[in-house]
């Protein structure tokens, strides 16, 4: 368990400091790069350190470098290159994206075609090779074309998480569990924070919110801004009975786009997750976890029966206790981007939040480099307009939320929308 601060060892009105609320991957990150920067007045607030309760803590972790935005594809490479530095945190598997129609076959050639002109590896392989990597998940059946991303990988987010902190704390940050409850604004300045624990001064310090699915449920309560466009959207997966550990080379995660699944091998149990429903519009309470709706379990098991071949495995618990199910809530985004960057006419207010883990680290290191003043690359300095929290100033909240809930079943492949 790590030490934790209290109100008394940060109530000091002159400090100049950083405070990144949301201990997840982004704020973990975001700290570990701030302080070991040199920055040594870095305030990680959380309201638990003992329990990872944002969407961090139950990420199935698959890492899909390309993206038909660029802008993705970038930080998903800029993410591997963190994950693969931490031990035990990366593990390069690869993924496959299967095709089982002449439409979705010719989209993977498409796809083929664009990563390899992005830089991502990537190889259009025989069904026959196709099962071969993964022969307990999927159907020989019916399939058409195979699409292998040989350096894509499962990240542990547990692990990146604990290690940023680890690293964050080694270079004098500090950690303070609180629940942040208001803030006091005058003069387009963050001046105070409240918290569960206290008031902490902010009128010289620089405040982050890297607060994941409840971004916008906190700044409309606390903040009187604009709300921002993070739509935090049900999310149904599965698992199979737990079995002995395959042994030998682990499977390459696996995903259908035509049918919206994808599924991965965790070593002791298959995992599966299905966009193929309506968007779930649903606020998370005290965790990431929401609650099961009464059409997830028939999603999973139609998806089962379309696309793996151990179909019967992904079974409800109702029908099988040794099964598990349950509701991930995570954000969504009306172009899918993350909203990363500072927040317009609030002079000391920062927003990094909406990313996967797949582009998490990247996010994090990139606004870290804009905090620090540090020279930006083209590159960098084209994902970080792109990314922009502002870019949505003055649309029609419920037009921008029905525009994210719109990406929901096409998570991975939407291109960024021209707003």
């Amino acid at each position: 368990m790590p030490a934790l601060a209290t109100i008394t060892d940060v109530e000091d009105d002159n400090a100049h400091r950083i405070i990144i609320i949301g201990a997840g991957i982004v704020g973990c990150a975001l700290a570990s790069n701030l302080a070991a920067s040199g920055e040594k007045d870095v305030l990680l607030i959380d309201r638990s350190f003992r329990d990872l309760l944002g969407s961090t803590g139950h990420a199935p972790g698959f890492v899909g470098q390309y993206n038909d935005s660029l802008f993705l594809s970038q930080l998903a490479k800029w993410s591997v290159e963190e994950y693969m530095s931490i031990p035990g945190a990366f593990q390069v598997v690869g993924g496959l994206e299967l095709a089982t129609t002449p439409v979705a076959a010719a989209s993977l050639a498409n796809r083929y075609k664009l990563a390899r002109e992005a830089g991502i590896p990537a190889e259009l392989v025989s069904c026959e090779k196709a099962v071969s990597m993964a022969p307990d998940l999927i159907k020989h059946e019916g399939l058409k074309s195979a699409l292998f991303f040989q350096s894509d990988g499962t990240a542990d987010a547990k692990v990146v998480t604990a290690y940023f902190r680890r690293i964050a704390e080694g270079h004098g940050a500090r950690l303070l569990e609180a629940d942040v409850q208001g803030l006091e604004r005058c003069d387009e300045v963050i001046h105070k924070l409240q918290t569960s624990r206290g008031v902490i001064q902010t009128a010289s310090s620089q405040v982050i919110f890297a607060t994941g699915v409840w971004t916008k449920s906190i700044l409309s309560e606390i903040s009187g801004t604009e709300p921002f466009p993070v739509i935090p959207v049900a999310h149904p997966y599965g698992f199979t009975p737990r079995r002995d550990r395959r042994t030998g080379q682990p499977y390459p995660f696996v995903r259908w786009p035509e049918y919206h699944v994808y599924a991965r091998d965790h070593g002791d149990r298959d995992g599966m997750g299905s966009y193929d429903h309506k968007p779930v519009w649903e606020e998370p309470g005290e965790s990431a976890i929401g609650s099961w709706g009464p059409e997830f379990a028939s999603v999973l098991a139609v998806a089962s029966e379309k696309c793996l071949k151990n179909a019967q495995e992904f079974v409800t618990v109702e029908r099988n206790p040794d099964a598990e199910q349950f509701n991930g809530i995570f954000s969504v985004t009306p172009d899918n981007l993350p909203l990363a960057g500072k927040v317009q006419n609030v002079e000391n207010m920062w927003l990094c939040t909406a990313v996967w883990v797949t582009h998490a680290a990247g996010t994090a290191k990139l606004i870290s480099k804009r905090m620090l003043g540090v020279e930006l690359t083209a590159a960098e300095a084209a994902v970080s307009r792109a990314l922009d929290p502002n870019r949505f100033a003055g649309m029609e909240f419920q037009i921008l939320a029905q525009q994210a809930l719109g990406r929901y079943n096409d998570i991975y492949n939407s291109q960024a929308l021209e707003l």
